[in-house]
């Protein structure tokens, strides 16, 4: 866990994610899982998250009327979302699922609009790589079917504040998620390692080779 924290903290989301669905999946490249579509990643992701820390998901989020602070738990069970397998076609043109190669290339983009426009185009481009030249409608209808065909790839959270009665919808991304929970964890480990390490003169080789049960034990003697 802290290598994986250590070796994705500087990185961009995009790649990090890509780090956590390599821990998920042990033995692909980063190059190949690059090529997975980005709903069956956030579905490995769920199930690696659900295998390691539990189903049950603690959330916050603010109301963006009154500001008020929801807490909420929810089941990544729930959030499990199956792809549909059948090819997507659109004006005659097939259509693959975006990954996050795809979107690495169009993260520069400062237009949303255009950057959605050039995801349609590498979406159902040709064998040889050409992008196609795609009317707006085109384009819209694409990014239409790709939402329909992989709900997995993008989960919205129907939210209501009881507060003040306010309604909205949240996106909800499983690898900022889930990183922020491996960052969490990392600093709860250092933190023992530091305290240890101090008390007792040992390393963090050795502390790391101890089990968390007996950590505590000398946590709590530390503390006592």
């Amino acid at each position: 866990m802290l290598d994986l924290w250590e070796r994705g903290a500087q990185q961009h989301p995009l790649d990090r994610n890509l780090l956590l669905l390599a821990g998920a999946q042990p033995g692909e490249t980063l190059q190949a899982l690059a090529d997975v579509p980005i709903g069956q990643r956030d579905q490995a992701l769920l199930a690696w998250r659900s295998a390691n820390f539990g189903r049950a998901l603690p959330a916050y989020v603010d109301c963006p009327a009154c500001h008020t602070r929801l807490e909420f738990t929810l089941d990544s069970e729930a959030l499990c979302s199956g792809s549909d397998a059948q090819p997507i076609v659109v004006d005659g043109m097939p259509v693959r699922r975006p990954t996050s190669r795809d979107l690495a290339a169009v993260l520069q983009q400062a237009d949303p609009e255009h950057a959605a426009y050039q995801l349609a185009q590498r979406c159902c481009a040709n064998a040889d790589g050409a992008l196609p030249a795609l009317s707006p409608e085109q384009a819209a209808r694409i990014e239409q079917a790709l939402a329909a065909a992989d709900t997995a790839a993008d989960i919205v959270l129907e939210l209501a504040c009881e507060h003040c009665g306010n309604a909205w919808q949240a996106e909800f991304d499983i690898g900022g998620y889930l990183w922020q929970e491996i960052e969490a964890q990392a600093a709860r480990l250092l933190a023992e390692i530091h305290t240890l390490a101090r008390a007792y003169g040992w390393s963090e080789r050795d502390l790391l080779g101890m089990s968390a049960v007996r950590r505590a034990a000398y946590l709590g003697m530390v503390s006592a």
